[in-house]
């Protein structure tokens, strides 16, 4: 089988790709995108589905490995040879240097948070390794239980306005949630996280440190940072010349490590289509909005500018309903 360009991964990236064009061949190893934002409503209770998007899928298979020299990818049941390649195969996370990473539990998956919603129920203690987006918002999210948050910088949402870490905080605080700041997790055991400076009881630990790109990634011929696919700006491989990679799949030649929304993911699948399709459009990360969502609290920046109560709430909700209409219309 044959397509002209070839799509792997079908999140918010790779579907923004596909409805640029549409005779792309998309292939996932799901008809279902995984909301991310929806995921820490699984751990609070919803059911799995709520995080599950239907969407039209031109191959379903798992992705083995990608042949970039003889352009062909070889997936569990087929090979697919491409002319044009975007790689949108979204994040995961590792915490595999975490000495004890046996007791640690992952938010970067559906699975990951149905294992987490169930050892909840059993659970007093909750450490939450990272105070970044994630951190902040499952810390919101967790209820009736002693929520304890490790940060090794002097503030939350470390890359974000100074405002929105203290807001934050402030907010965190409220819920009672302890925050310990400047601190490394040394080790994980069953009961306890032992730390740079202390040790604390844990019935469950939770990384939410930064996400890097698919494990996948590590196993193709191609260079990578951080299991990131190494792009210039336009967002074309700087091995390949028919290789383009976009949103959780990208790093950007001399820019560093973009931080990934839907906003940027959206972007970033559209100009890696266009200039698979034979423009030249640079990549520009114009992250107008950051919401953050604490319980039932929301804030952030809009056009630089901070934003709280109703008006982010509604952003934050019309973002998600924006990218589940994205999935459908694929």
């Amino acid at each position: 089988m044959k397509g002209k360009v070839v799509i792997l991964g079908g999140g918010i990236a790779g579907i923004s790709a596909k409805l640029v064009n549409r005779n792309a061949v998309l292939i996932d190893k799901s008809r279902y995108m995984i909301m991310a934002p929806c995921l820490i409503d699984v751990v609070s209770g919803y059911p799995e589905e709520h995080a599950m998007i239907n969407r039209n899928v031109d191959i379903i298979d798992n992705i083995k490995n990608v042949d970039f020299k003889n352009k062909s990818i070889i997936l569990d049941n087929n090979t697919v040879e491409y002319e044009k390649l975007i790689i949108a195969l979204g994040p995961s996370q590792n915490y595999s240097f975490i000495n004890g990473s046996e007791y640690v539990y992952g938010l970067s998956s559906l699975e990951g948070a149905i294992k987490i919603r169930e050892r909840l129920k059993t659970s007093k203690d909750v450490i939450i390794i990272g105070g970044g987006y994630l951190g902040v918002e499952i810390a919101g999210a967790i209820k009736n239980k002693n929520i304890t948050v490790i940060e090794r910088a002097e503030k939350l949402l470390t890359g974000l306005p100074e405002n929105l870490s203290t807001h934050a905080e402030k907010i965190l605080r409220e819920k009672h949630v302890k925050i310990i700041y400047g601190s490394t997790v040394k080790s994980v055991g069953k009961d306890s996280v032992i730390t740079s400076d202390n040790e604390y009881n844990s019935d469950l630990t939770l990384f939410a440190g930064g996400l890097t790109g698919n494990k996948i990634i590590g196993n193709f011929d191609i260079t990578n940072k951080n299991l990131k696919i190494v792009v210039d700006k336009y967002l074309k491989s700087v091995d390949y010349e028919d290789v383009y990679a976009c949103g959780d799949s990208m790093f950007i030649e001399n820019k560093g490590n973009i931080p990934m929304s839907a906003i940027i993911a959206r972007s970033a699948g559209i100009t890696a289509m266009h200039n698979a399709l034979g423009y030249m459009r640079e990549f520009r990360n114009d992250n107008w909005i950051n919401v953050i969502e604490i319980g039932n609290n929301y804030f952030g920046t809009l056009n630089n500018s901070f934003i709280n109560g109703g008006t982010a709430k509604f952003l934050k909700k019309a973002a998600i309903a924006l990218s589940v209409n994205y999935a459908r219309s694929v």
